[in-house]
């Protein structure tokens, strides 16, 4: 699975675009991506229909019928739904650094918020991480110099420059906007078994969760945690997921810990969860992360995508390839794993697919094969407007392809697709992909661009979302 890279190895290493490439552990793009099928559900013709499972699947698989694209003038009067190929237009200009404009497109408001002048990059850090603070004042961007920065989201301005580690997976505190939560590294010279906070108002660092005693005594030679910058915490940022490593750097089991202190008898941060290595699929494994209920786990690597109960019981196989991925939640308050299979024979190759991790159904939405060929990122970080996953794709392999090089929206419970801006990001290095990431509300989102310079000087755009609870269902 393709993931964020080790930003201080690749530091070290050399900026080249070769290196960036390199990293990944799949290239993720329909035409080269081999696999196999995990559903045993029969397919049936795109109609939203459960069929019956085979006796060794106990889930069901549905399909949202594409939609047609149409107008909503109830929302915003050029805002548009459904299956829609309207193409970039061809004199488009990068704008000038925080002032507001539209995507000429589709009318959405979209606004430059940080400048790679004079560094590689200043861009998001991941489709999977929200880069919002909580009160929506904030947000923070991983910059050319190896520096998490701070910035204000309206203006642009600088706040701070961080002291975090590059791979230190900076998370925002739940309620508190002045807090970004973080660990201190992921190698066996920077990381410790505990969870930090740094406030950006001060710059000031301290220890929310030291974890060393029972990690130690549950694994021997644990030494540091990481999720591999691909995790985030529940939507109440109580419950987290790592890998725990020992000296050797290798992965030596996942541990899942609950920071609040709502556990009966018991003090705040209480491991729920730990799995050895003997426990775990074999093969390498990608990346771990708690669900946004924090009712499950979800782990990746190179033995597919599993999940759990959040204590690490119950283990349920949901696809044999890690593929670009996120954690949602439904209108239900259900977590709900939506990935594109890139799979060469499934019967949903190709096919952007959810899979309810309480119900089992599986459920898909639109063919990327379909006229598309294009790699794609989720981010299902929009908790607070449930069912509506924030899509961005680049690296497309078919000219003018409905989905080409563009930031929509699409809801997991309605099969509703909304497009939201054009990228005009012709980069190919990973630091320039879009890796759009939904705020809470989904009132805006950020993604990467590089403004058509085709190099890796990827900058941050703020794209504000009409309200979309007036979308229809797709039809």
């Amino acid at each position: 699975m393709e993931r964020p890279l080790s930003v201080l190895a690749l530091i070290l290493a050399t900026v080249s675009l070769t290196i960036a490439a390199t990293q990944n552990t799949c290239d993720c793009s329909p035409a080269t991506a081999q696999g196999t099928p995990t559903e045993t559900a029969e397919m049936t013709s795109p109609v939203a229909t459960p069929v019956q499972p085979t006796p060794e699947s106990t889930t069901s698989t549905t399909t949202t019928p594409l939609p047609v694209a149409t107008a909503n003038p109830a929302v915003i009067d050029r805002l548009v739904t459904g299956i829609d190929a309207t193409a970039p237009v061809p004199d488009w200009q990068k704008p000038q650094l925080a002032v507001a404009g539209t995507d000429p497109a589709y009318g959405t408001p979209v606004t430059r918020l940080t400048s790679a002048e004079g560094t590689r990059f200043n861009r998001n850090t991941y489709s999977r991480r929200n880069p919002e603070n909580a009160s929506g004042e904030l947000f923070f961007t991983y910059h050319g110099d190896a520096t998490y920065n701070v910035y204000d989201t309206t203006s642009g301005s600088l706040i701070l420059v961080t002291d975090i580690h590059p791979d230190g997976e900076p998370q925002w505190h739940p309620t508190n906007p002045n807090i970004l939560r973080h660990l201190s590294g992921d190698d066996s010279y920077t990381g410790d078994l505990a969870l930090y906070e740094t406030d950006v108002t001060t710059g000031q660092t301290t220890i929310v969760a030291d974890l060393t005693p029972e990690i130690t005594a549950a694994f021997g030679d644990a030494l540091y945690l990481s999720d591999r910058a691909e995790g985030t915490p529940s939507q109440d940022g109580n419950r987290y997921a790592w890998f725990v490593f020992d000296s050797n750097e290798d992965v030596v089991g996942v541990v899942t810990v609950d920071l609040s202190n709502e556990i009966a008898d018991a003090p705040a941060p209480v491991i729920i969860g730990k799995l050895s290595l003997a426990d775990l699929p074999a093969g390498r494994a990608d990346f771990v992360s708690a669900s946004p209920t924090g009712e499950h786990v979800v782990l990746g690597g190179e033995f597919g995508i599993y999940a759990y109960d959040f204590d690490l019981t119950n283990p349920t196989k949901i696809h044999d390839k890690a593929e670009h991925t996120d954690i949602a939640i439904n209108a239900n308050g259900q977590d709900v794993y939506v990935h594109v299979d890139f799979s060469a024979a499934s019967e949903t190759a190709g096919w952007v697919v959810s899979r309810n991790l309480v119900t089992g159904e599986t459920t898909r939405f639109f063919d990327l094969y379909d006229d598309a060929n294009t790699s794609i990122h989720f981010s299902g970080k929009a908790y607070d407007a449930p069912g509506w996953i924030v899509a961005s794709t680049y690296n497309c392999k078919e000219t003018a392809a409905w989905s080409c090089e563009k930031v929509f929206a699409f809801n997991v419970d309605t099969g509703a697709i909304v497009h939201l801006a054009h990228t005009y990001n012709c980069g190919d290095s990973y630091w320039t992909e879009t890796q759009a990431a939904a705020n809470r509300d989904l009132s805006r989102v950020y993604f990467n661009s590089d403004g058509g310079t085709c190099g890796i000087d990827a900058e941050v755009y703020r794209l504000d979302v009409p309200t979309l609870t007036e979308i229809p269902e797709s039809q």
